[in-house]
């Protein structure tokens, strides 16, 4: 901004914006509000001394935060981000009784072309959107499902806490979602599935956290156990149980105490047995949880006592695919991740553009959600003096995997001819068999595994004689 402006009548400006009648706040580039009027503190029942200098959350807001509900509706969408006037659909009042439907982003923009200021104001979707709609083009449509399916996962799921790998659209993950915060409301054992790094220690965490808040507790309150199954012994197994049991409060209800059993796989099947008898005593006075990389059948079919103890801790399965099977939910983790490393970082919010989220969406993510996050914390860091995140800024083994998965699919993919294929491969495996005993057909079959008339017929059909 310039100078003249800045030297402005503020409070004029401060006044006139104060007596506006819809809900108003002004977020500065790093998305703190700096300014909020008498119709928006009316509406969420707060001073504006209790509003100014929280930060917006352009990823999904902790429930514990101060006014959670609030922050993240004034994030702005990835358009106003990149200085464009923005309408948006709240799918959900932001206090109970509100009847703003819609919100206007409008962003100020600098000398150099960065956002320096963001107008965010409240009022009816139908009335804002048709006035943006006639006089400013349209947000692009990807912007649009993305942002508006972050905004709806937040408006369906009220305890988020911890349960950020959830985040997502995909069929699976709606399941995983439904699962967990049934959990979260039963005092019950939970059993979380998955490949590595998809986040099974995360999504316990936060079931745990879910519980304890609906008890009216905080963090502290609860004990939480986590016990590595691959790191242990029977004898190392029975000296945590007598800690644990040293630890447990008589006074404290069950959910507020978890042992979590990571990678219960590695077990050993008589530290199960140990295991099994420990909890006969004491499965009354806290709650069990397990994390395993093996599909919970495959557990159950080990032994006996392995289908009685998953019986047992799988009284809610959680299971969670690995992120290549749930491509359509890689742009909602990473622009939420991204969202949350700026935070971290202290940086003004970042997007992608659309060849980064292409490249990032084409990859194969072998280490699954983990992988994924610390590629974007590393792009961040390489985002220097920019407005978003570009090719050059990924990893190189993301980019130059998904260049070259890119121009595959632009080049198409050469057919096969399977039969053909394996033709050749027999008429190879033949012709190094006869090489061995050129002059022993019989030899030479009873290597193949087939009788010697067929191996003659083959060597016919095949044009071998002449070779």
């Amino acid at each position: 901004m310039s100078e003249s402006f800045r030297s402005g009548n503020s409070r004029l400006l401060a006044k006139s914006l104060d007596h506006l009648g819809h809900p108003l706040a002004v977020l500065d580039r790093r998305g703190a509000i700096t300014f909020v009027n008498a119709a928006m503190c009316a509406l969420v029942k707060a001073n504006a001394t209790q509003l100014v200098g929280l930060a917006s959350s352009w990823h999904v807001a902790e429930d514990e935060q101060p006014f959670a509900a609030l922050r993240t509706a004034l994030a702005p969408p990835a358009g106003a981000l990149q200085g464009k006037v923005v309408t948006r659909q709240l799918t959900t009042p932001i206090v109970f009784g509100s009847v703003h439907t819609g919100q206007l982003f409008v962003p100020l923009l600098d000398d150099d072309g960065s956002v320096e200021t963001t107008l965010v104001v409240l009022g009816n979707w139908q009335e804002i959107n048709a006035q943006v709609a006639n006089s400013e083009p349209s947000t692009p449509g990807r912007y649009r499902m993305q942002d508006a399916a972050l905004v709806q996962i937040r408006s369906r799921w009220q305890t988020l806490d911890g349960l950020h790998a959830l985040i997502g659209s995909s069929p699976a993950i709606q399941l995983a979602m439904t699962r967990a915060q049934l959990a979260i409301t039963q005092a019950c054992n939970l059993l979380v599935c998955g490949p590595r790094g998809t986040g099974k220690t995360e999504v316990v965490r936060g079931v745990f956290l879910g519980r304890l808040k609906r008890l009216g507790l905080n963090k502290i309150s609860g004990q939480f156990f986590p016990v590595n199954c691959s790191l242990l012994e029977v004898e190392l197994l029975e000296g945590l149980l007598e800690v644990l049991e040293s630890r447990l409060r008589p006074d404290a209800q069950n959910v507020s105490q978890l042992l979590l059993l990571e990678q219960l796989e590695d077990l050993s099947e008589a530290g199960l047995q140990r295991l099994i008898g420990w909890l006969d005593n004491h499965d009354k006075r806290c709650t069990v949880a397990a994390t395993t990389g093996h599909p919970a059948e495959q557990l159950a079919e080990r032994s006996p006592q392995w289908r009685k103890f998953i019986s047992r801790v799988a009284a809610v399965e959680v299971i969670l695919p690995p992120l290549g099977e749930r491509r359509e939910d890689i742009p909602l983790l990473a622009n939420h991740s991204l969202a949350i490393s700026c935070q971290q970082k202290k940086r003004a919010p970042l997007t992608f553009t659309p060849e980064a989220l292409q490249i990032l969406t084409a990859f194969s993510w072998p280490d699954n959600l983990a992988q994924l996050v610390q590629a974007i914390e590393e792009a961040v860091t390489h985002a220097v003096l920019v407005s978003n995140i570009q090719v050059s800024h990924l990893p190189v083994a993301v980019r130059t995997f998904a260049s070259t998965a890119l121009s595959r699919e632009s080049q198409g993919v050469e057919s096969i001819d399977l039969d053909q294929v394996l033709l050749e491969l027999e008429r190879t495996i033949i012709m190094r068999a006869l090489k061995h005993s050129p002059r022993n057909r019989a030899q030479v079959a009873r290597r193949l595994g087939i009788s010697r008339a067929r191996l003659l017929r083959r060597i016919e059909q095949l044009g071998l004689d002449s070779d």
